[in-house]
């Protein structure tokens, strides 16, 4: 009886321990839609480190009125000039986020295409299906943007 107590107890600590050790790969990768609706991103393990893509937009072509009416949307307000002919859709968005534990990602950097900027990068998963991304022009995280994304199922979007 009491190798069978055992037993469970460390079945039961294995069991914790791996899912303890594969919980950021869980629930960081994914598709997460912006709060906004306007895009979906897709948060891929690379290397020791996570990236976003830009693999669904709502409106994926300028709209009437712009001089680009009915072409992708390009990377068109990057200050970089040779790189403003990138189309957003399939942009890297999001890099080098590592993981701060098992909730959250640090030291990396988050890309607006839409305003051309680049701030240093954070994330943190607040339940299974919310994650919260923060875009700071400052190593500290006071000065600028944190969004809220919430975990799609891509097939509901057309994405394979």
């Amino acid at each position: 009886m009491r190798f069978q107590k055992v037993n469970f107890i460390l079945l039961f600590l294995l069991f914790f321990m791996l899912s303890t050790f594969s919980f950021a790969e869980k629930t960081f990768v994914g598709y997460w839609k912006i709060l906004s609706g306007k895009s979906i991103i897709h948060i891929v393990k690379e290397g020791n480190s996570y990236s976003g893509y830009v693999v669904w937009l709502k409106e994926p072509t300028y709209s009437k009125g712009d001089k680009q009416a009915g072409q992708p949307k390009k990377d068109r307000f990057n200050p970089d000039t040779s790189l403003q002919g990138r189309n957003v859709l399939g942009l890297k968005v999001a890099g080098n986020l590592v993981p701060d534990g098992t909730t959250k990602l640090k030291n990396g950097w988050v890309y607006d295409p839409f305003h051309g900027k680049k701030y240093l990068g954070t994330a943190e998963i607040i339940d299974d299906n919310t994650v919260r991304i923060r875009g700071s022009l400052d190593k500290n995280g006071i000065f600028g943007y944190t969004m809220e994304c919430k975990r799609i199922n891509p097939s509901k979007y057309g994405i394979k």
